[in-house]
C-alpha cells in the first residue's frame, strides 16, 4: 500500500474510476453522485488510506468545512441531543461543528459570534439567547434555530402547534383547573409554546386567570419553585403544563414533595422530551420536538442558502403520553 501521507486524490480517483472531480465531490460534498459511485469512492479511500488535508482545501477554497454553533445552556438536555443531531447531519455531509454555550447571556454570545469568525468557520448556527432584542451582527450566513429574532432565516418547531397538542390533551381528559410555568416572560407576552396552550384551553370554553401563568427560567429548580407557588395560590388545580422538560421535571418534584400524587391528584404535561422524561417515576408526558429535522433544515440552509427557503417553515411536533397524565380527580381546595 502508499503510505498514507503519500495517497493523492488522483491515485484515489484511479482507485474507484471516476475522475478527480468526483472524488472531489465526494469528499468535500460539494455535489451529489450517484450511491454506487460515492461506495466505488470511498472503499477507494478507506483502502489506500487517503487523507485529505483540511488546510489545503480552505487555501484552494476559501472555505474551513467548519460550522460554528452556539447553543444557550448546556445543562438543559434539549440542547445537547439538538447539538448531537446537528454534529451528525454535518459530519454526513463532511463538515465539522465547533460548539459554544453562550450561558443565555447576549453579550457572552456576542463574544462567541466574534470568535467563530475569526476562526474561520463557513456558516453559523445560533440559538439565540433569551433576551436577544436586536437582529445578531454577523459577516457570515447565519441560520438562527428554535427562537427567532429580528428578522432572521429560522428553522424551528411548530410551537403553537406543540402547545395546542399538551392543552389538548389535559382538555380531553376533563381538566378544567389548569396552571401553566411558562418560561422566561418575553416583553409580556408568553412564548409560542404556551400561547398555544392557552389558545386551546380558551377553545374548551375556559378563562385562565393571570396569576394561573408563572413566569421563570427554564431550570429544574425554577420548576419546583414555581409549582410550589402556583400550587399555593391555585390549590385546587388538577393539572399542570410547563414550557418544557426540565420545569415539569422540578414541579414533578414539588409535587410528590407535598404529598400529592401523579397523576391521581395532579397531571403533569412537558415539553421537548428529553431523555429524562422517559425516565421520571411517572415518566412524564410531553411534547416531542424532531431534532434531526431541525438539525436536517438548519445544516441545508447554512450551506445552501434559500434552497429551499423555510423562514417561514413550522417542524411539526409530536404528543407523547405517558403516565404522568390521567383523567381529572375530583380533588379541590380544603
Amino acid at each position: 500500500m502508499v503510505p498514507k501521507s503519500a495517497v493523492t486524490l488522483v491515485q484515489v480517483a484511479r482507485a474507484a474510476g471516476v475522475s478527480t472531480a468526483t472524488v472531489s465531490f465526494v469528499v468535500n460534498g460539494t455535489k451529489p453522485v450517484s450511491p454506487a459511485v460515492e461506495q466505488r469512492v470511498r472503499t477507494a479511500i478507506s483502502t489506500l488510506g487517503y487523507q485529505p488535508s483540511h488546510t489545503a482545501q480552505a487555501l484552494r477554497t476559501g472555505k474551513s468545512s467548519t460550522l460554528g454553533l452556539l447553543i444557550p445552556d448546556l445543562t438543559n438536555p434539549f440542547f445537547p441531543k439538538l447539538a448531537q443531531s446537528i454534529e451528525q447531519e454535518a459530519r454526513r455531509r463532511g463538515y465539522a461543528v465547533l460548539l459554544s454555550d453562550s450561558h443565555d447571556d447576549p453579550g457572552v454570545q456576542a463574544e462567541a459570534l466574534t470568535t467563530f469568525a475569526r476562526r474561520g468557520v463557513d456558516a453559523l448556527l445560533v440559538v439565540p439567547a433569551v433576551g436577544t432584542a436586536e437582529r445578531l451582527q454577523a459577516s457570515l450566513p447565519l441560520i438562527l434555530i428554535d427562537r427567532e429574532v429580528g428578522g432572521h432565516l429560522t428553522v424551528q418547531s411548530n410551537k403553537v402547534q406543540g402547545g395546542r397538542l399538551a392543552a389538548a390533551h389535559l382538555m380531553a381528559l376533563g381538566h378544567r383547573e389548569v396552571v401553566i410555568l411558562a418560561g422566561p416572560d418575553r416583553h409580556g407576552e408568553p412564548g409560542e409554546r404556551v400561547q398555544g396552550m392557552l389558545e386551546e384551553i380558551r377553545r374548551a370554553g375556559v378563562q385562565l386567570p393571570p396569576t394561573a401563568l408563572h413566569y421563570s427560567s427554564y431550570g429544574v429548580e425554577d420548576g419546583r419553585a414555581g409549582a410550589h407557588a402556583l400550587l399555593d395560590a391555585h390549590p385546587g388545580a388538577t393539572a399542570l403544563l410547563a414550557a418544557n422538560d426540565t420545569l415539569a421535571l422540578g414541579a414533578l418534584s414539588a409535587a410528590q414533595s407535598r404529598g400529592l400524587g401523579v397523576p391521581s391528584d395532579l397531571s403533569l404535561a412537558g415539553f421537548d422530551d428529553i431523555s429524562w422524561a422517559a425516565l421520571s417515576s411517572p415518566a412524564l408526558t410531553t411534547v416531542r420536538q424532531d431534532t434531526q429535522a431541525l438539525a436536517r433544515q438548519a445544516v441545508e440552509q447554512a450551506l445552501h442558502p434559500g434552497h429551499p427557503p423555510v423562514s417561514l417553515a413550522r417542524i411539526p411536533t409530536e404528543l407523547i403520553v405517558r403516565g404522568s397524565t390521567a383523567p381529572a380527580s375530583s380533588r379541590r381546595s380544603p
